[in-house]
Protein backbone atom coordinates (compact mmCIF):
# COMPACT_ATOMS: atom_id res chain seq x y z
CA UNK A 1 0.00 0.00 0.00
CA UNK A 2 2.53 2.48 0.95
CA UNK A 3 4.37 4.77 -1.88
CA UNK A 4 7.67 4.77 -2.54
CA UNK A 5 9.77 7.10 -0.62
CA UNK A 6 7.99 6.24 2.34
CA UNK A 7 9.81 3.60 4.03
CA UNK A 8 9.53 4.21 7.88
CA UNK A 9 12.82 3.10 10.05
CA UNK A 10 14.27 3.72 13.18
CA UNK A 11 15.71 7.01 12.49
CA UNK A 12 12.12 8.11 12.35
CA UNK A 13 10.90 6.56 15.02
CA UNK A 14 14.18 8.19 16.94
CA UNK A 15 13.52 11.52 15.72
CA UNK A 16 9.78 11.37 17.05
CA UNK A 17 11.10 10.58 20.81
CA UNK A 18 13.90 13.15 20.27
CA UNK A 19 11.20 15.92 19.38
CA UNK A 20 9.07 14.61 22.68
CA UNK A 21 11.93 14.85 25.01
CA UNK A 22 13.04 18.35 23.87
CA UNK A 23 9.39 19.94 24.00
CA UNK A 24 8.92 17.68 27.64
CA UNK A 25 11.96 19.07 29.21
CA UNK A 26 12.65 23.11 27.76
CA UNK A 27 8.81 23.37 28.18
CA UNK A 28 7.07 21.39 31.57
CA UNK A 29 4.06 22.51 33.36
CA UNK A 30 2.24 23.02 29.53
CA UNK A 31 -0.90 23.93 31.03
CA UNK A 32 -3.54 25.58 28.39
CA UNK A 33 -3.14 29.35 28.32
CA UNK A 34 0.09 29.36 30.26
CA UNK A 35 3.64 30.99 28.74
CA UNK A 36 5.19 27.68 28.80
CA UNK A 37 2.05 26.02 26.71
CA UNK A 38 2.57 29.26 24.41
CA UNK A 39 6.40 28.59 23.76
CA UNK A 40 5.88 24.58 23.35
CA UNK A 41 3.15 25.94 20.40
CA UNK A 42 6.13 28.02 18.52
CA UNK A 43 8.62 25.43 18.85
CA UNK A 44 6.14 23.28 17.44
CA UNK A 45 5.36 25.71 14.28
CA UNK A 46 9.31 25.94 13.66
CA UNK A 47 9.30 21.87 13.04
CA UNK A 48 5.97 21.93 11.11
CA UNK A 49 7.64 25.10 8.96
CA UNK A 50 10.49 22.31 8.27
CA UNK A 51 8.12 19.65 7.01
CA UNK A 52 4.90 21.17 5.35
CA UNK A 53 4.69 23.41 2.31
CA UNK A 54 6.33 26.87 2.42
CA UNK A 55 3.97 29.63 3.69
CA UNK A 56 1.32 26.74 4.52
CA UNK A 57 1.61 26.86 8.50
CA UNK A 58 -0.60 29.06 11.34
CA UNK A 59 -0.71 30.05 14.34
CA UNK A 60 -4.20 30.77 15.53
CA UNK A 61 -5.16 32.32 18.64
CA UNK A 62 -8.19 31.48 20.55
CA UNK A 63 -9.85 32.54 23.76
CA UNK A 64 -10.36 30.02 26.52
CA UNK A 65 -10.88 29.55 30.35
CA UNK A 66 -8.72 26.27 30.94
CA UNK A 67 -9.92 26.08 34.60
CA UNK A 68 -13.44 26.37 34.20
CA UNK A 69 -12.91 22.09 33.14
CA UNK A 70 -11.91 20.64 36.71
CA UNK A 71 -11.34 23.67 39.31
CA UNK A 72 -14.91 23.67 40.04
CA UNK A 73 -15.01 20.02 41.92
CA UNK A 74 -13.77 20.57 45.35
CA UNK A 75 -17.00 23.52 45.10
CA UNK A 76 -19.27 20.30 44.22
CA UNK A 77 -17.88 18.65 47.25
CA UNK A 78 -18.71 21.16 49.69
CA UNK A 79 -21.74 22.15 47.90
CA UNK A 80 -22.83 18.22 48.14
CA UNK A 81 -21.86 18.77 52.23
CA UNK A 82 -24.05 21.56 52.83
CA UNK A 83 -27.09 20.29 50.87
CA UNK A 84 -26.85 17.09 52.99
CA UNK A 85 -26.73 18.95 56.03
CA UNK A 86 -29.84 20.83 55.17
CA UNK A 87 -31.51 17.75 54.45
CA UNK A 88 -30.63 16.72 58.17
CA UNK A 89 -32.05 19.99 59.60
CA UNK A 90 -35.36 19.32 57.11
CA UNK A 91 -35.15 21.92 54.54
CA UNK A 92 -35.38 19.78 51.41
CA UNK A 93 -36.12 22.27 49.15
CA UNK A 94 -33.04 24.18 49.63
CA UNK A 95 -30.96 21.16 49.62
CA UNK A 96 -32.65 19.69 45.94
CA UNK A 97 -31.55 23.36 44.51
CA UNK A 98 -28.30 22.61 45.50
CA UNK A 99 -27.99 18.94 44.62
CA UNK A 100 -29.55 20.29 41.22
CA UNK A 101 -27.22 22.50 40.68
CA UNK A 102 -24.13 19.98 41.25
CA UNK A 103 -25.76 17.58 39.14
CA UNK A 104 -25.83 20.21 36.20
CA UNK A 105 -22.65 21.41 36.87
CA UNK A 106 -21.10 17.96 36.93
CA UNK A 107 -22.90 16.90 33.54
CA UNK A 108 -22.33 19.99 31.76
CA UNK A 109 -18.55 20.48 32.61
CA UNK A 110 -17.16 17.15 33.14
CA UNK A 111 -19.35 14.34 30.91
CA UNK A 112 -20.27 16.60 28.18
CA UNK A 113 -17.66 19.37 28.09
CA UNK A 114 -19.99 22.41 27.51
CA UNK A 115 -18.99 26.31 28.39
CA UNK A 116 -22.05 26.90 30.06
CA UNK A 117 -19.64 28.32 33.42
CA UNK A 118 -16.63 29.04 31.82
CA UNK A 119 -16.98 32.59 32.14
CA UNK A 120 -16.83 32.70 35.53
CA UNK A 121 -13.46 31.12 35.23
CA UNK A 122 -10.29 33.50 34.05
CA UNK A 123 -9.74 33.82 30.71
CA UNK A 124 -6.46 33.26 28.55
CA UNK A 125 -5.29 33.03 25.40
CA UNK A 126 -4.82 29.28 23.91
CA UNK A 127 -2.66 28.78 20.82
CA UNK A 128 -3.63 26.06 17.58
CA UNK A 129 -0.35 25.17 15.20
CA UNK A 130 -1.27 23.55 11.77
CA UNK A 131 0.24 23.38 8.60
CA UNK A 132 -0.34 21.54 5.08
CA UNK A 133 1.07 19.70 1.99
CA UNK A 134 -0.36 20.15 -1.24
CA UNK A 135 -1.27 17.47 -3.91
CA UNK A 136 0.07 17.04 -7.41
CA UNK A 137 -3.39 17.84 -9.22
CA UNK A 138 -6.49 19.52 -7.59
CA UNK A 139 -7.45 18.99 -4.21
CA UNK A 140 -10.50 17.18 -3.92
CA UNK A 141 -10.53 15.76 -0.37
CA UNK A 142 -7.86 16.18 2.83
CA UNK A 143 -6.89 14.34 5.67
CA UNK A 144 -6.13 15.71 8.87
CA UNK A 145 -3.68 14.41 11.11
CA UNK A 146 -4.62 15.84 14.06
CA UNK A 147 -3.10 15.41 18.12
CA UNK A 148 -2.41 17.90 21.37
CA UNK A 149 0.11 19.49 22.88
CA UNK A 150 -1.06 20.71 26.05
CA UNK A 151 -0.53 18.93 29.57
CA UNK A 152 -2.70 17.60 31.72
CA UNK A 153 -2.93 18.30 35.53
CA UNK A 154 -2.10 15.45 37.37
CA UNK A 155 -5.31 12.99 38.51
CA UNK A 156 -4.35 12.46 42.02
CA UNK A 157 -6.76 9.16 42.14
CA UNK A 158 -5.12 7.93 39.06
CA UNK A 159 -1.51 8.62 40.60
CA UNK A 160 -2.02 7.73 44.01
CA UNK A 161 -4.82 4.96 44.18
CA UNK A 162 -5.73 3.86 40.51
CA UNK A 163 -7.67 1.16 41.04
CA UNK A 164 -10.19 2.88 43.08
CA UNK A 165 -10.61 5.64 40.48
CA UNK A 166 -13.88 4.07 39.06
CA UNK A 167 -15.31 3.49 42.24
CA UNK A 168 -14.28 6.52 43.84
CA UNK A 169 -16.06 8.37 40.00
CA UNK A 170 -19.12 5.86 40.42
CA UNK A 171 -19.31 6.61 44.26
CA UNK A 172 -19.32 10.46 43.70
CA UNK A 173 -21.88 10.16 40.96
CA UNK A 174 -24.54 8.16 42.73
CA UNK A 175 -24.63 10.13 46.48
CA UNK A 176 -25.36 13.01 44.20
CA UNK A 177 -27.94 11.36 42.57
CA UNK A 178 -29.17 9.91 45.84
CA UNK A 179 -29.04 13.05 47.69
CA UNK A 180 -31.22 14.69 44.68
CA UNK A 181 -34.02 12.04 45.25
CA UNK A 182 -34.05 12.09 48.81
CA UNK A 183 -34.77 15.57 49.08
CA UNK A 184 -37.31 15.28 46.28
CA UNK A 185 -38.75 12.61 48.08
CA UNK A 186 -38.71 15.04 51.46
CA UNK A 187 -40.62 17.80 49.92
CA UNK A 188 -43.72 15.30 49.13
CA UNK A 189 -43.57 14.25 52.60
CA UNK A 190 -43.41 17.64 53.73
CA UNK A 191 -46.97 18.46 52.27
CA UNK A 192 -48.07 16.10 54.27
CA UNK A 193 -46.03 17.36 57.20
CA UNK A 194 -43.76 14.07 57.44
CA UNK A 195 -40.29 14.51 58.20
CA UNK A 196 -37.28 12.67 56.45
CA UNK A 197 -35.99 9.54 59.18
CA UNK A 198 -32.69 11.56 60.52
CA UNK A 199 -31.08 8.41 59.73
CA UNK A 200 -31.23 9.09 55.83
CA UNK A 201 -29.26 12.16 56.01
CA UNK A 202 -26.59 10.67 58.51
CA UNK A 203 -26.33 8.18 55.18
CA UNK A 204 -25.70 11.14 52.91
CA UNK A 205 -23.29 12.83 54.94
CA UNK A 206 -20.89 9.77 55.42
CA UNK A 207 -21.16 9.43 52.58
CA UNK A 208 -19.26 12.56 52.39
CA UNK A 209 -15.74 10.18 52.99
CA UNK A 210 -16.27 8.98 49.56
CA UNK A 211 -16.52 12.74 47.82
CA UNK A 212 -13.81 14.28 49.56
CA UNK A 213 -11.10 12.85 47.75
CA UNK A 214 -12.54 14.14 44.73
CA UNK A 215 -12.04 17.65 46.08
CA UNK A 216 -8.37 16.73 45.22
CA UNK A 217 -9.01 15.79 41.80
CA UNK A 218 -6.40 17.62 41.12
CA UNK A 219 -3.76 19.97 42.64
CA UNK A 220 -0.93 22.44 41.02
CA UNK A 221 0.90 19.36 40.01
CA UNK A 222 1.58 19.29 36.51
CA UNK A 223 2.07 16.08 34.24
CA UNK A 224 5.15 15.85 32.17
CA UNK A 225 2.68 14.36 29.22
CA UNK A 226 5.10 12.54 26.65
CA UNK A 227 2.54 9.94 26.13
CA UNK A 228 -0.77 12.26 26.78
CA UNK A 229 -0.38 13.95 24.22
CA UNK A 230 3.42 15.31 23.06
CA UNK A 231 4.70 11.44 21.73
CA UNK A 232 1.62 12.34 19.14
CA UNK A 233 2.49 15.95 17.89
CA UNK A 234 5.80 14.16 16.70
CA UNK A 235 4.77 11.71 15.23
CA UNK A 236 2.40 14.15 13.26
CA UNK A 237 5.21 16.24 12.55
CA UNK A 238 6.89 13.10 11.65
CA UNK A 239 4.58 12.12 9.22
CA UNK A 240 4.53 15.74 7.60
CA UNK A 241 8.37 15.21 6.87
CA UNK A 242 7.74 11.61 5.29
CA UNK A 243 5.43 13.33 2.93
CA UNK A 244 7.34 16.42 2.34
CA UNK A 245 10.51 14.60 1.61
CA UNK A 246 9.03 12.71 -0.95
CA UNK A 247 7.64 16.04 -2.96
CA UNK A 248 11.11 17.83 -2.62
CA UNK A 249 11.93 14.97 -4.82
CA UNK A 250 9.59 14.86 -7.30
CA UNK A 251 7.62 11.63 -6.06
CA UNK A 252 4.90 13.28 -4.56
CA UNK A 253 2.82 10.35 -3.77
CA UNK A 254 -0.69 12.68 -3.27
CA UNK A 255 -2.42 13.08 -6.09
CA UNK A 256 -5.72 14.40 -4.64
CA UNK A 257 -5.66 14.72 -0.96
CA UNK A 258 -4.36 17.46 0.66
CA UNK A 259 -2.09 16.49 3.96
CA UNK A 260 -2.91 18.70 6.79
CA UNK A 261 -1.28 18.26 10.39
CA UNK A 262 -2.88 19.84 13.28
CA UNK A 263 -1.59 20.55 16.67
CA UNK A 264 -4.51 21.44 19.18
CA UNK A 265 -4.21 23.44 22.25
CA UNK A 266 -6.66 23.11 25.55
CA UNK A 267 -7.67 19.71 24.57
CA UNK A 268 -6.63 19.20 28.56
CA UNK A 269 -9.62 21.76 29.21
CA UNK A 270 -12.43 20.53 27.41
CA UNK A 271 -11.22 20.09 23.73
CA UNK A 272 -11.51 23.69 23.61
CA UNK A 273 -8.54 23.95 20.86
CA UNK A 274 -10.18 21.41 18.49
CA UNK A 275 -13.33 23.47 19.29
CA UNK A 276 -11.96 27.05 18.13
CA UNK A 277 -10.57 25.18 14.88
CA UNK A 278 -13.83 23.50 14.11
CA UNK A 279 -16.07 27.03 14.95
CA UNK A 280 -13.33 28.74 12.36
CA UNK A 281 -12.94 26.21 9.65
CA UNK A 282 -16.17 24.50 9.60
CA UNK A 283 -17.30 25.92 5.80
CA UNK A 284 -13.82 24.22 4.53
CA UNK A 285 -14.05 21.09 6.74
CA UNK A 286 -17.79 20.50 5.22
CA UNK A 287 -16.97 21.92 1.81
CA UNK A 288 -13.98 19.22 0.82
CA UNK A 289 -14.42 16.00 1.85
CA UNK A 290 -12.38 15.47 5.24
CA UNK A 291 -11.19 12.31 6.87
CA UNK A 292 -9.60 12.82 10.79
CA UNK A 293 -7.15 10.69 12.14
CA UNK A 294 -6.09 11.98 15.60
CA UNK A 295 -3.71 10.50 17.64
CA UNK A 296 -3.52 10.35 21.26
CA UNK A 297 -2.06 8.47 24.45
CA UNK A 298 0.07 6.18 22.58
CA UNK A 299 1.92 3.62 25.27
CA UNK A 300 1.78 -0.28 24.41
CA UNK A 301 0.91 -1.96 21.08
CA UNK A 302 -0.91 -4.53 22.57
CA UNK A 303 -3.12 -1.72 23.76
CA UNK A 304 -3.91 -0.29 20.05
CA UNK A 305 -7.40 0.64 19.19
CA UNK A 306 -9.17 3.26 17.09
CA UNK A 307 -12.55 4.95 18.37
CA UNK A 308 -15.63 5.04 17.24
CA UNK A 309 -17.38 6.70 19.91
CA UNK A 310 -15.91 10.17 21.83
CA UNK A 311 -16.83 12.28 24.57
CA UNK A 312 -18.26 9.48 27.14
CA UNK A 313 -19.37 7.83 24.73
CA UNK A 314 -21.79 10.24 23.80
CA UNK A 315 -20.41 11.60 20.32
CA UNK A 316 -20.25 9.10 17.27
CA UNK A 317 -17.06 8.88 15.27
CA UNK A 318 -16.56 7.47 11.98
CA UNK A 319 -17.26 3.52 12.19
CA UNK A 320 -16.06 3.23 8.34
CA UNK A 321 -13.19 5.31 9.51
CA UNK A 322 -11.95 3.24 12.75
CA UNK A 323 -12.50 0.22 11.07
CA UNK A 324 -10.24 0.64 7.58
CA UNK A 325 -7.31 2.15 10.34
CA UNK A 326 -7.99 -1.78 11.89
CA UNK A 327 -7.75 -3.19 8.90
CA UNK A 328 -4.75 -1.49 8.00
CA UNK A 329 -2.80 -1.79 11.24
CA UNK A 330 -3.42 -5.86 10.87
CA UNK A 331 -1.86 -5.69 7.44
CA UNK A 332 0.99 -4.33 9.22
CA UNK A 333 0.81 -7.46 11.50
CA UNK A 334 -0.25 -5.14 14.59
CA UNK A 335 -3.09 -6.34 16.75
CA UNK A 336 -6.45 -3.65 16.87
CA UNK A 337 -9.75 -3.45 17.68
CA UNK A 338 -12.55 -0.51 17.60
CA UNK A 339 -13.58 0.68 20.75
CA UNK A 340 -15.39 3.33 22.40
CA UNK A 341 -14.66 6.21 25.01
CA UNK A 342 -16.42 5.01 27.79
CA UNK A 343 -18.02 7.32 30.94
CA UNK A 344 -15.82 8.56 33.04
CA UNK A 345 -12.81 8.16 30.51
CA UNK A 346 -13.32 11.54 28.55
CA UNK A 347 -12.74 12.83 25.79
CA UNK A 348 -10.19 13.04 22.28
CA UNK A 349 -10.13 16.00 20.11
CA UNK A 350 -11.92 13.73 17.33
CA UNK A 351 -15.42 14.45 19.04
CA UNK A 352 -15.29 17.93 18.09
CA UNK A 353 -15.09 16.91 14.49
CA UNK A 354 -17.63 13.74 14.97
CA UNK A 355 -20.36 16.64 16.27
CA UNK A 356 -19.93 18.45 12.67
CA UNK A 357 -20.06 14.77 10.95
CA UNK A 358 -16.77 15.18 9.91
CA UNK A 359 -15.44 11.72 9.80
CA UNK A 360 -12.73 11.16 11.86
CA UNK A 361 -11.26 8.40 14.81
CA UNK A 362 -8.32 8.10 17.40
CA UNK A 363 -5.99 6.47 17.24
CA UNK A 364 -5.15 4.96 21.05
CA UNK A 365 -2.41 2.96 22.51
CA UNK A 366 -3.87 2.70 25.97
CA UNK A 367 -6.97 1.00 27.58
CA UNK A 368 -9.54 3.27 28.29
CA UNK A 369 -11.45 0.71 30.96
CA UNK A 370 -11.11 2.81 33.85
CA UNK A 371 -12.50 -0.09 35.85
CA UNK A 372 -9.21 -1.83 34.87
CA UNK A 373 -6.77 0.88 36.13
CA UNK A 374 -4.20 -0.19 38.41
CA UNK A 375 -0.69 0.03 39.78
CA UNK A 376 1.84 1.19 36.80
CA UNK A 377 -0.41 3.65 34.73
CA UNK A 378 1.21 6.70 33.88
CA UNK A 379 -1.41 8.35 32.03
CA UNK A 380 -2.14 11.82 33.70
CA UNK A 381 0.55 11.07 36.41
CA UNK A 382 4.00 12.81 37.42
CA UNK A 383 5.55 9.34 35.49
CA UNK A 384 4.27 10.25 31.79
CA UNK A 385 7.44 10.20 30.28
CA UNK A 386 8.67 8.90 27.02
CA UNK A 387 10.50 5.90 28.61
CA UNK A 388 7.40 4.26 29.32
CA UNK A 389 6.15 4.71 25.76
CA UNK A 390 7.28 1.17 23.21
CA UNK A 391 9.01 2.35 20.56
CA UNK A 392 6.72 -0.16 18.95
CA UNK A 393 4.34 1.88 19.46
CA UNK A 394 5.63 4.48 17.80
CA UNK A 395 6.77 2.66 14.36
CA UNK A 396 3.18 1.26 14.23
CA UNK A 397 1.78 4.93 14.27
CA UNK A 398 3.91 5.82 11.60
CA UNK A 399 3.15 3.11 9.57
CA UNK A 400 -0.84 2.95 9.94
CA UNK A 401 -1.00 6.80 9.47
CA UNK A 402 1.19 6.63 6.44
CA UNK A 403 -0.87 3.57 5.28
CA UNK A 404 -4.06 5.81 5.90
CA UNK A 405 -3.32 8.73 4.34
CA UNK A 406 -2.33 6.22 0.85
CA UNK A 407 -5.04 4.19 1.37
CA UNK A 408 -7.77 7.26 1.37
CA UNK A 409 -6.11 8.80 -1.73
CA UNK A 410 -5.82 5.83 -3.99
CA UNK A 411 -9.51 5.43 -2.88
CA UNK A 412 -10.22 8.90 -4.53
CA UNK A 413 -8.89 7.83 -7.93
CA UNK A 414 -10.85 4.85 -7.76
CA UNK A 415 -14.30 6.53 -7.40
Amino acid sequence: MKSSGLEINESHVRRVFAFTDQVVEQYPNRLAGTEACRDAANRIKQEFIKNCDPGSVQVEEFTVHPKSFLKYIPGLVVLYIICSILLYFQFPLPALIGYSLAIFVFYSQFVRYWEVFDSLFPKTTGYNVFGTIEPEGEVRQQVIVSAHHDAAYVFQLIARVPRYYARFITGGILFLVLGFLVSLVGIVLAIFDISIPGWIPLVLIAGSLLMLPLAFFTTGQVSPAAGDNMIAVAIASETAKLFHDAKKVGTNPLRHTRLMVASFDAEEAGLRGARAFCQKHREELLRVKTYVLNIDTLYKVKDLSFLEKDLNASVKLSHEMAQDCVDISKSLGYPAKISIMPFGAGSTDAAEFGKMRVEATTLVGISFDISQFREGLVYHTPNDLSKYIEPAMVEAALKIVRDCIVKKDSEFGSI
